[in-house]
């Protein structure tokens, strides 16, 4: 083989250097190329979650986005703390970090590498759903790097042989004993997570088994194990959290050390949502009937009629639970449970516009979950249907999402299978249309949930967990309970749905329909907020709300289309019921208690009502807007507290609105010193300096 002269001299080069050095390059070589490997394999490449910086328009300044304290989704799933493992262990380039040495050394870096591959392949099985491999390999992880642990103890006794200082060999031995805690880990959590598997596999045969009447193990004692490895897991990842935030990373290389800093940052902001869910996991049994049978109340929301917390109530489930297993599971009409009520009860404010009572159909009324549950819970008992443990809503939306997981939905009435996009529309068609009769509209719901059913039971488990966990992270699942014990859990992996609490500046726009038709989903608001900072800290919002009502040709062209499709009359009323009629909206404008309203564009001044909710002020205001025509409202508020130091705000985005993000613009004595998107969502803190 021909070389090039630049290439020959480097592999003269290369040649005289000692064999050590030689074979420590050489492992340099393959920790890059498997670090590339790594990159492909993890989830989200190299950005951390909520956590980034963005130029702002006018200055070189950043602004920065925090992780607020409440749990971010999806983090355990993504299993993030074995990346921050990797890290450490792609960071101990130990050629680089103790220069040349001898035999021991050599040993050092051979240990540390296979135990990359080692976690390499353990991180990829975990991702894969295949625990029990990855188990293994950890378990393999742990003993090469107790193996390179063990040399750096002779390292660090003998440092007359090295060509290095102390605090080198202390910084390497700290991350390679955190590195293998890391491992160990990851193997209780593989080993919890293939039995948590095997229960989940068996799960659907037993619940047929339970409803045929035998008896069988209860699946609630059957996760109570692997909960007990989880903790233990979370218990190593403590201890290497400890180790390394001991490291002193200016004694590392200077291209190792932003890496390993990133990498000490990850375990701690892995820890620090985890901990919560540590604190709650011993309750999921007791969630699941383990201790009493539990019943719980299923909200069925359909955000194309918004509500403050997802949409119209239109069915009701109920749900009972004993060891882990459905006793019982019903749904019903929401009208049928409000037709029981004996008392007439006045309806929340706003409502009396639609209604002259109080009923389940509407007892989301608040955007604060807790609040409406327990609304909803008070109003079933009212109906005489006894006292439920939790109330669960469940976004329509969600319904589509699954039915796109497993290809569509074959019904038996109908010829042809219902694709996804199509779902929720034909739903409304069929309900509204009372297709089944006036006395069983919602007969069709059921249909769906029976086909569901079935092939739900045939998606990977790991499917299973991400669309659980996607539906928590956009709220199209919410949970609460009057129980403190159950609350903590619904609290802890981010369901329950309260309002942020926060000592800045906060936002939450609140939409609830009260036209009686499905128009909402062909609304939208786009909102922009001006945040003005006067010398002092004091600060006036400006905030422009404009309301748009995007009914079209083509969306009336839809509708006509899949009724002729599947053979639905199809009236012009209905055709108003669907979305080309009128909205009307309530809005509440949700910010921080004790704001003061100063002027209001667009509509009346008299017209926009202040009212302090749940440590909220709010603004209220309806706006009716025709198919095809906006409205915009602008209202200016100054803020209670001052910002000295740091401006910062969050903002809430509602469920079943498909509004995420406004645009914000902060002045700090009238020269603007950002402007762009700012995404909604609680886990998120907008931090501005305010001071230079």
């Amino acid at each position: 083989m021909k070389h090039s002269p630049k290439r020959l001299i480097d592999l003269r080069k290369r040649a005289s250097q000692p064999l050590v050095v030689q074979r420590a390059e050489k492992m340099r070589r393959n920790i890059l190329r498997l670090k590339k490997v790594s990159a492909r394999s993890s989830v989200g490449g190299n950005q951390r979650p909520f956590d980034f910086r963005r130029k702002n328009k006018s200055t070189e300044t950043d602004s920065v986005y925090l992780p607020a304290k409440k749990n971010s989704g999806g983090e355990l799933g993504k299993l993030k703390i074995i990346s921050a493992a990797l890290v450490c262990v792609f960071a101990l380039n130990l050629a680089g970090i103790f220069g040349s040495g001898k035999q021991v050394l050599e040993k050092t870096v051979a240990s540390a590498f296979s135990g990359i591959g080692d976690l390499i392949v353990a991180a990829e099985s975990f991702a894969a759903g295949d625990f029990v491999k990855s188990e293994s390999r950890f378990a393999e992880a742990i003993t090469v790097l107790q193996a390179a642990e063990e040399n750096l103890l002779i390292l660090g006794g003998a440092g007359a042989i090295l060509e290095t200082q102390p605090e080198k060999v202390q910084a390497g031995s700290r991350l390679v004993s955190a590195a293998k805690l890391l491992a160990s880990g990851g193997e209780k959590f593989a080993e919890a997570a293939n039995k948590f598997s095997l229960a989940l596999k068996t799960w659907n045969v037993r619940q047929q088994a339970v409803t045929a009447g035998y008896a069988v193990e209860s699946f609630s004692s059957q996760l109570k194990q692997p909960s007990t490895g989880i903790l233990s897991g979370l218990s190593d990842l403590e201890s290497a959290a400890a180790l390394l935030n001991l490291v002193q990373t200016d004694a590392l290389p200077v291209e190792l050390q932003t890496k390993v800093s990133r990498a000490i940052d990850e375990v701690n902001y892995f820890l620090e949502i985890s901990r919560p869910l540590a604190k709650v996991l011993p309750e999921i049994p007791n969630l699941l009937g383990d201790k009493i049978p539990r019943r719980y109340l299923i909200l069925f929301q359909n955000p194309d009629e918004l509500r403050p917390t997802g949409g119209f109530i239109g069915s009701v489930g109920i749900l009972d639970l004993n060891d882990g297993f459905a006793q019982k599971f019903e749904i019903k009409d929401v009208y049928e449970i409000d037709g029981q009520l004996k008392k007439h009860l006045n309806p929340p404010e706003g409502f009396g516009f639609i209604t002259g009572s109080w009923g389940l159909r509407d007892a989301n009324y608040h955007p604060d979950f807790p609040t409406s549950a327990e609304a909803a819970s008070f109003l079933f008992e009212e109906a005489g249907f006894g006292s439920v443990d939790g109330v669960i809503a469940v976004n329509s939306t969600l319904l589509e999402k699954i039915t796109a997981t497993v290809g569509g939905v074959q019904l038996a009435r109908f010829g042809e299978k219902v694709e996804a996009a199509d779902l929720n529309l034909l739903l409304e068609l069929i309900i509204e249309a009372k297709v089944d009769g006036a006395a069983n509209p919602k007969l069709i719901l059921a249909e769906v949930w029976e086909a569901l059913r079935n092939n739900l039971g045939k998606l990977p488990q790991r499917t299973l967990v991400e669309i659980a966990w996607q539906a928590i992270v956009e709220k199209e699942v919410q949970f609460a309970s009057s129980n403190p014990d159950l609350l903590k859990i619904a609290t802890a992996i981010g369901a329950a749905g309260q309002l942020a609490t926060t000592n800045g500046d906060y936002l939450f726009v609140v939409n609830t329909a009260l036209s009686g038709n499905k128009s909402d989903q062909f609304c939208q608001n786009e909102i922009t907020q001006t945040s003005e900072i006067a010398t002092g800290g004091t600060v006036v919002d400006e905030l422009k709300i404009l309301r748009r009502h995007d009914w079209s040709v083509a969306a009336e062209k839809r509708i006509e289309n899949l009724a002729k499709k599947f053979g639905i009359p199809l009236s012009d009323n209905l055709k108003e019921i669907l979305g080309r009629g009128r909205n009307i909206d309530l809005l509440k404008v949700f910010v921080p208690i004790g704001s003061e309203l100063i002027s209001v564009e667009g509509i009346p001044r008299e017209s926009v009502e202040v009212k302090e909710s749940n440590g909220k002020t709010y603004f209220m205001f309806s706006l009716t807007i025709q198919p095809k025509f906006s409205r915009e409202v602008i209202l200016r508020y100054k803020l209670p507290q001052k910002f000295e130091e740091n401006y910062s705000f969050i903002g809430e985005f509602q469920s079943g609105d498909s509004v995420r993000e406004i645009e914000k613009i902060v002045k700090k004595d009238g020269a603007k010193i950002f402007e762009g998107a700012v995404i909604l969502g609680t886990e998120r803190t907008f931090v501005f300096p305010v001071t230079k």
